[in-house]
């Protein structure tokens, strides 16, 4: 056997033979370099998060913030920093998501500048684009919106809010071909959208073209009939001279709901995030009239989530009930919350009386004016609770004074007269029928009572 090499570095036998020192000292070098080239990257890298954590907006100052939305930006604050460093399509969300936290909350620069960073770090997401455009409508910057809503149908072709949002900008800043065709686009992915065939219908009278507007507006009317709708419509009849038809559009838009914006989901999700109970309580009023019945629950949920013995929550759900027994029980529930509240039992004796309880009505509507002289929708319906006891003057007289302390409440004057009439006064009930009429000619009940009480007379005759 030949001799054992005691030289383990060498190299085999017929080939270059390189010291093991060399070998050694090249693989340190490498590791050193590659060691300094990661260390280099970690240091670009953390560099870039530093700089892009100084474009995440700083949190409100403390008394700003109520505890609930306080803890719940801090841990949105908190989770985007922690992001940064990461993907950036996980970064650009969780800006967006600080952004939307700030926009429900009504911090309208924060909410800017998160959208911005979301999409800076992810420009394939539609909703930050349309988010950021509707903080810019709010502000009344037309163009600002214009060039977002364009960026976000061309990332989200299918969103038919958007392109109503955008149609709408257009014609405000007078970019008339271009809005029409938002407007077509909007309606290509909703049929007869009201909301389309209205701004068709501006266009149509801007231009003069009344026929145009009309069968817009026509269309609007019969898809969704809000007041704006038929005062419109007004306008073409009395431009094309039919007086009467203008006549009875405007009867109907005063039967009409308010006009309401069209359901934008990405926008109405942020009442989730909403922590401002009367801004809440604001929308259910608004969704409620303009008969949004689902937006409004969603918002009266959130806020009796947020403030559950809140009685305001408890007399707004009264007065948007869909039936007297809901309404009743809700006004209920606010008089045990706050015993105190002249308001609360208005609504609920005005619930006992549509549900045939005038007795137990009055007693909670003599609280309601012992607690607020001024009330005048507690005079009237104590009025009418005296009125069901056959105490017509008493009765008259806590009318009378509602109308005092509200003259423009059509309600009051059509209760006087109903209540005159009962009386057997029936001249001084036709008096105030016809004076009511003057005032607003539109007012069915009055018309049909009238009608009845001259019935009667020639009935006496």
């Amino acid at each position: 056997m030949g001799q054992r090499s005691d030289r383990s570095g060498d190299a085999p036998s017929g080939g270059t033979r390189i010291p093991i020192r060399v070998v050694a000292l090249t693989a340190l070098v490498g590791l050193a370099g590659a060691a300094a080239w990661g260390t280099s990257r970690l240091l670009s890298r953390a560099e870039q998060t530093a700089e892009l954590a100084t474009e995440v907006p700083d949190l409100p100052p403390t008394v700003e913030l109520p505890g609930a939305v306080g803890a719940a930006l801090l841990t949105a604050d908190r989770s985007l920093r922690d992001a940064l460093s990461g993907d950036l399509e996980a970064a650009g969300d969780a800006a967006g998501r600080l952004g939307q936290l700030y926009q429900a909350n009504n911090f309208l620069d924060r909410a800017a500048r998160s959208y911005e960073l979301a999409i800076g770090r992810d420009a394939t997401a539609p909703r930050w684009p349309h988010l950021l455009a509707s903080v810019h409508r709010s502000r009344g910057d037309s163009r600002a919106e214009i060039e977002l809503l364009e960026r976000a149908v061309d990332l989200a072709p299918g969103y038919a809010p958007a392109w109503l949002r955008l149609a709408d900008a257009r014609f405000t800043e007078g970019l008339v071909e271009p809005a029409r065709d938002a407007y077509e686009q909007r309606l290509a992915l909703v049929d007869d959208d009201a909301y389309a065939h209205l701004g068709l219908a501006r266009i149509a009278l801007d231009a003069e073209a009344w026929e145009a507007a009309e069968e817009h507006l026509v269309e609007a009317g019969t898809a969704d009939g809000f007041d704006t709708v038929y005062r419109l419509l007004a306008t073409v009849h009395a431009q094309l001279g039919r007086a009467a038809q203008r006549e009875a559009a405007l009867a109907r838009a005063d039967r009409g709901r308010p006009f309401a914006p069209a359901p934008d989901p990405w926008v109405d999700d942020l009442m989730d995030q909403s922590y401002d109970v009367a801004s809440l309580l604001l929308r259910v009023s608004r969704w409620s009239e303009a008969g949004r019945t689902v937006l409004a629950q969603r918002a009266f949920e959130r806020a009796r989530q947020l403030e559950p013995e809140n009685p305001e929550i408890y007399v707004l759900l009264g007065r948007y009930a869909p039936d007297v027994a809901q309404a009743r029980q809700a006004f209920e529930t606010a008089v045990s919350l706050a015993p105190d509240h002249a308001v609360a039992h208005v609504g609920l004796g005005e619930m006992l009386l549509r549900e045939n309880r005038p007795a137990e009505a009055e007693v909670v509507l003599r609280r309601a004016v012992e607690l607020d002289p001024e009330q005048a929708a507690g005079h009237k319906n104590l009025g009418l609770a005296a009125a069901a006891a056959g105490r017509f003057e008493e009765a008259i007289r806590h009318v009378r004074r509602s109308m005092t302390l509200s003259p423009n409440t059509v309600s009051f004057h059509y209760s006087l007269a109903s209540i005159l009439r009962e009386a057997g006064r029936s001249v001084e009930a036709r008096d105030e029928l016809r004076l009511l009429l003057e005032r607003w000619p539109s007012h069915p009940g009055a018309t049909q009572a009238l009608a009845a009480l001259d019935r009667e007379g020639e009935t006496d005759r």
